[in-house]
């Protein structure tokens, strides 16, 4: 049997819900994606090019740091990532 992982960073729920919901359906062990420095409600304001989340979004370099990591990712044999999508121009 193969060992899944379902690894998923979630800003306002949503794909925690469907990251959730997948690692039931398949039995995969569930992690969530946490930045070192928690987001606020502005940070996220995808509506503000200056926002944090615009900005790293936007600039690889200015990627968040990561709180926590996966320990022996090597043994799993699948691995589903999930993350938000920017929907720009609404």
């Amino acid at each position: 049997m193969s060992k899944v992982l379902v690894a998923y960073f979630s800003a306002s729920g949503v794909t925690a819900g469907v990251a959730e919901r997948l690692a039931e359906e398949t039995g995969a062990r569930l992690f969530e994606i946490e930045p070192e420095s928690p987001y606020t409600d502005a940070d996220l304001d995808w509506m503000d090019k200056g926002s944090r989340s615009s900005v790293e979004m936007n600039d690889r370099e200015s990627r968040p740091a990561i709180r926590s990591q996966v320990e022996d990712m090597e043994q799993y044999d699948v691995v589903f990532v999930g993350f938000p999508k920017l929907v720009q121009g609404f």
